[in-house]
């Protein structure tokens, strides 16, 4: 892989739950993902791409969408186009485009078809 895939396989997880994010880390990285960079909060991932000015391939977000700086973190990924899996969403949570919603509790295979519908696996 060329520094130039290697870029377009980033990942952002904002999760706060420690073993989930090890665990959506363990997966991503079976599947050819680059370490992702995370973030406990959506405020800390937003201040993150405030700074980092290239999109990343991939954001999850496993923080709670019923914050509204959660959704904030969802619009300004899907504005720059980056696909975004949302872990267990709020139920006014849309899945739409280039955002898809995993509902809890979900195992590999889940993860999997999120990618597959966002054309990030084959």
């Amino acid at each position: 892989m060329n520094s130039r895939d290697s870029i377009h396989r980033d990942v952002l997880i904002a999760g706060s739950h420690t073993i989930e994010v090890m665990d959506m880390t363990d997966h991503l990285l079976s599947r050819g993902w680059n370490e992702p960079v995370t973030v406990k909060t959506a405020k800390e991932a937003i201040a993150l791409l405030e700074t980092r000015g290239v999109p990343f391939s991939l954001t999850v977000v496993m923080v709670p969408t019923s914050d509204p700086i959660a959704m904030t973190l969802v619009r300004i990924c899907s504005d720059e186009g980056s696909p975004v899996v949302i872990v267990d969403g709020a139920a006014s949570v849309q899945q739409a485009g280039q955002v898809v919603v995993l509902a809890r509790p979900f195992i590999d295979t889940d993860m999997d078809q999120a990618l597959r519908s966002l054309s990030l696996m084959v």
